[in-house]
This record gives C-alpha cells, structure tokens and sequence, in this order.
C-alpha cells in the first residue's frame, strides 16, 4: 500500500483574513474594519512577524482582484484594501510603541540610578575620608597626651586604616572615579588590571577606539564589561581573558573572550545565570544587543553592540 503525499496543514489566518478582507471591501464600515485589528491582535499573539501578515494580505489581495465580484475601480479596491492592511498592522505598532515606551523609562531608571551610585560613591570616598582623617588626628592627640595608650591608639589607628582601605574599594565597585574623570576606557583597564591582580588570571584591553563617548554608553559599556569580567573570573577558570573594544560604523562592538571551561548557553539563559539578564536589559535600554556564543570545554565569548546615538 503506497504512502499518500502529506499536505501541508492549511493557514487559518489566510482564510480568516481573505473573507474579512473581501466583506470590508464590498461593504465598509467601522464593525467590518475592527476585524482587520482584530485579526491583527490574533497574529501579533501567535507569534506572527510584520513580513508575514503583508504577505497574508498581498496573497488576500491578488485573489480579491481576480474576483468577479471585486470592485471594478481599482483605486477603490487599492484604498479599501490598504485601510484593512494598517488597521490589521495596529496592533503591531502599539506594540511598538510601547516597547519604545518602556525603553526610555528603563533609560530614565538607569540613568537615576548611576546619578544615586555615584552620590553614595562620592560620600564613601570623600565624606568618609575626612571624618577618618578626624578619628586619626584626636587619636593622635590623645596619644601625645596619655603616652601609655599609644600601642592601643596604634591598634585602633591600624583598624581605621583597613576600614579606610574597605571603604575606598567599596567606592571603588560601586562608580570609579576615573570613569567620570578619565573615561571609559581608563576605567576598564584600572578593572581589568584589578581583577588580574585578585585572581592572577591576565586580562588583555584592546581597542581601537580612545575618545569619550556619550556618558550613558560609557556607563553601559563599563557596567556590562564588569559583569561579564566578573563572571568569567569567578566562574570559567579560564587561564587568559581578552577584552576588545571596536567602532562598527555608528555603534560600539565589544567582545569579551576567554579560553576555561565554558557553559551550556542556552540552559543558563533560561536560568537568567551569569547577569545576564540585566547585561541585556542594560543594554536594550540603550537600543544594544548581547549575544553569547560557548559550548563546555571550549571557553566562552560575550559579544555586544551599543549604538552611539548622542
């Protein structure tokens, strides 16, 4: 008994938007209309792309032509048609909008949120700095005054020095100093230089790029490098860490490398491991994108592109 061809199951949308198209041609009518959105809704739910809905209505469209019943002018047929076509594509641009929408508040946020860090990073350093510089020199003078105290004075003069040392590297994490002062690319080597120090792993910076960029990109680009060298020094056991940073027409490229011990991406996607969540929420406020390529034993690499809109 011979197998029978296997036809492919029959688009409903195609159908559903071919009789709707036809009624709202030949009738008009705001009811008739609100199927297009409706339809449009229903596409945008399932999954559907822009491309394929136009290609719905150009296949809707040349059937209609062909159809006796089709209005004989066609301008008329064009227009109605056209009118369906973006009240069916709506939808789609509220979408849109919305999207739009919530990337400039996400913007907004972020924006907020480093102005807040830096002012809390200011006070650790400064603020901070100088009431210690107080503590030391009353110890001081209490130590001139009362000579047996001083080894305990020294003692706590000794504590207040780490609690100095704490302080400024807390500062430090929270917003270095030298991205405000020197720029980005002076923060991600004064980064780098660190997290080679603490884990002894060398980290390369490479870039062909030296001038400022506009300071939400160079937050951006800081932040996201940061996870990413933070991650692959904790986690990948990795023996050298490249960093390349490369204009790409008018968006920033940068590809942090390393050759450890790699991971499943897509299990840590769904996971939302390794920061990646908001790696990429930072930089979709900014209109950038995250792409991670690594497989186990065979290292990782964490690519991103920042447009430099001004």
């Amino acid at each position: 008994m011979g197998m029978s061809a296997i036809r492919p199951k029959p688009d409903l949308l195609d159908s559903d938007y071919r009789e709707a198209l036809a009624a709202y041609v030949a009738y008009g009518g705001e009811a008739l209309l609100a199927r297009g959105y409706e339809l449009g809704r229903k596409a945008l739910a399932d999954g559907r792309s822009i491309p394929e809905l136009v290609g719905v209505h150009s296949r809707a469209l040349r059937t209609l032509a062909s159809d006796d019943r089709a209005p004989r002018d066609p301008g008329l047929l064009i227009d109605s048609a056209e009118t369906f076509l973006a009240e069916t594509l709506s939808p789609f641009e509220m979408t849109h909008r919305g999207y739009r929408d919530s990337l400039i508040a996400w913007r907004h946020i972020n924006e907020m949120l480093e102005q807040e860090i830096r002012r809390i990073a200011h006070a650790l350093h400064d603020d901070s700095g100088q009431l210690l510089v107080s503590v030391h020199l009353q110890l001081a003078a209490v130590a001139r005054e009362i000579p047996a105290a001083a080894p305990k004075i020294q003692e706590c003069q000794q504590v207040l020095d780490q609690a100095e040392q704490q302080l400024r590297h807390l500062s430090h994490e929270l917003r270095p100093m030298v991205l405000d002062d020197l720029g980005w690319l002076a923060a991600i080597e004064f980064l780098a230089a660190a997290v080679s120090g603490r884990t002894r792993i060398p980290v390369d910076v490479r870039s062909s790029i030296t001038q400022r960029l506009p300071a939400p990109v160079e937050t951006a680009l800081y932040r996201v490098v940061q996870e990413a060298l933070t991650n692959a020094a904790r986690h990948s056991k990795a023996a050298h860490i490249v960093i390349e940073i490369d204009q790409e027409l008018d968006s920033l490229r940068c590809l942090i490398s390393d050759d450890g011990v790699g991971f499943e991406v897509e299990s840590c996607v769904r996971r939302g491991g390794l920061g990646l969540r908001g790696m990429r929420e930072r930089l979709g406020a900014l209109g950038g994108t995250l792409h991670i390529v690594s497989a186990p034993g065979q290292g990782a690499q964490i690519k991103f592109n920042l447009p430099l809109g001004r």
